[in-house]
């Protein structure tokens, strides 16, 4: 069985990649309880590996549902146990309507592409941030 046929069977995956200083973690297929452990996991060994600027590429998630928003929150919280920055990127308008819903939008920084959350990793580096 590959890697791709064992992906469409499991419809989710998390893989990592390194730009500079910033780990993104891209996340595909469904977002719920059994997926966002798996992420939290991750997150927890980026964390382990001294890891502290975070990007949740949400591009391809698929499916969000309210234990994968508890999932999200919980993932802030854990980044910012351990001294680090989480962002998210390519929220889809269903996410952030329940974001919104929720009154999330407020705690979980989002943006609409990578590059802004590189941006804004700078602007918080460089202490310009209000």
């Amino acid at each position: 069985m590959t890697a791709k046929s064992e992906e469409d069977q499991l419809g989710f995956s998390a893989s990592t990649r390194q730009l500079g200083d910033v780990t993104i973690v891209d996340v595909r297929g469904r977002f719920t309880l059994i997926e966002g452990e798996a992420v939290h996991e991750l997150l927890e060994d980026l964390y382990t590996d001294g890891k502290t600027k975070i990007v949740l590429n949400l591009r391809d998630v698929t499916y969000l549902d309210s234990s994968g928003v508890g999932m999200l929150m919980r993932a802030l919280y854990s980044a910012r146990k351990n001294n680090a920055e989480l962002r998210a990127v390519d929220l889809s308008s269903r996410v952030n309507e329940v974001l919104r819903l929720a009154q999330l939008h407020k705690v979980f920084a989002d943006f609409p592409d990578e590059a802004s959350a590189l941006r804004d990793f700078g602007r918080a580096d460089g202490g310009s941030r209000s």
